[in-house]
């Protein structure tokens, strides 16, 4: 009977900690890809389709142009996790058409894995990987308008890829962040949380197994770390309750980098009935959708300050 309770006990052992090791976080990593189902012409915005590669790889990305009449300014637009340059859940097209009508030409693709760009079988990277993609599209609009200011703009992990693009030297005279994934093992323990029902603390060990076996950037080389030592001028909007990428790291973000503005969006009531389809995931880069014309005079008053 001891060597039969010996047994049972060891295999589920050892199947949590496959769970725990190869399963969550390879769940984590796995990309869901999202077909696109509008362009910019839905929302009345003149686009161009392109393509282009990254240095690292000879994937193609797919992306979309978009000139303003007599622009001042150009923006790369870098969407987050399990999306598209084409994003229903930040509002993208309405954000496309509301820079492009103050005068800010837009540069949006999709990120590797995702959309309709290539795929380099390593799933989400956090930035790791990715930040190839956005040093392309930057490159690609530094050619394309190389007079006038170039700014980039990611929202949650492309946010973090973008950090880890300007720390590798992508050439941009300003950096907005909204709601950007910087602490990798915080932002893999609330997304699972959020995923799940299950509280944050019991995928600790999964997370931390993220940045050890599938390559996630971890300690020194994640996106807070990366982004606190950045000399360029950074806009940090930060949705307060956002229960995925926290409000402390872009708090903690701004008292340990003189050069970013902190810009707390209004807090949005949690029973409104707009974030109801939004599940669990709450008002995660909900700014602009709710705060639409204060979330742009922000951007626009960043842009107009360098």
């Amino acid at each position: 009977m001891k060597k039969l309770l010996w047994s049972i006990t060891a295999l589920l052992l050892l199947g949590c900690t496959y769970v725990v090791l190869i399963a969550v976080p390879g769940e984590i990593v796995r990309p869901q890809r999202t077909a696109l189902a509008t362009t910019p012409a839905d929302v009345g915005v003149a686009f161009e389709d392109f393509v282009i590669s990254p240095q690292d790889s000879p994937l193609t990305l797919a992306g979309w142009w978009m000139p303003a009449a007599n622009a001042k300014a150009t923006l790369v637009f870098i969407h987050g996790a399990g999306s598209n340059r084409g994003s229903t859940y930040f509002g993208t097209l309405p954000f496309y058409k509301a820079m492009v009508d103050q005068g800010i030409s837009v540069v949006a693709i999709d990120l590797r894995n995702q959309g309709e760009s290539g795929s380099d079988d390593q799933g989400l990277q956090f930035g790791r990987t990715e930040k190839h993609d956005a040093a392309a599209a930057i490159a690609w609009a530094r050619n394309k308008t190389p007079d006038l200011p170039l700014f980039a703009m990611g929202i949650s992990m492309g946010g973090a890829t973008l950090i880890q693009a300007a720390h590798d030297g992508a050439p941009l005279d300003g950096l907005i962040l909204l709601d950007s994934l910087l602490d990798t093992q915080d932002t893999v323990m609330r997304g699972a949380a959020v995923e799940t029902g299950l509280p944050p603390a019991l995928f600790a060990v999964s997370a931390w197994a993220a940045t050890q076996f599938y390559g996630l950037p971890g300690g020194e080389e994640q996106a807070l770390e990366r982004a606190a030592a950045l000399d360029l001028p950074i806009l940090a909007i930060q949705d307060p309750d956002d229960p995925v990428t926290r409000a402390h790291f872009s708090q903690e973000l701004a008292a340990r980098n003189p050069n970013v503005t902190l810009w707390m969006a209004p807090a949005i009531d949690p029973e409104h009935p707009e974030l109801a389809w939004k599940g669990n995931w709450g008002t995660h880069v909900a700014a602009f959708q709710f705060y639409p014309r204060e979330t742009v005079a922000q951007i626009l008053n960043f842009m107009d300050a360098q």
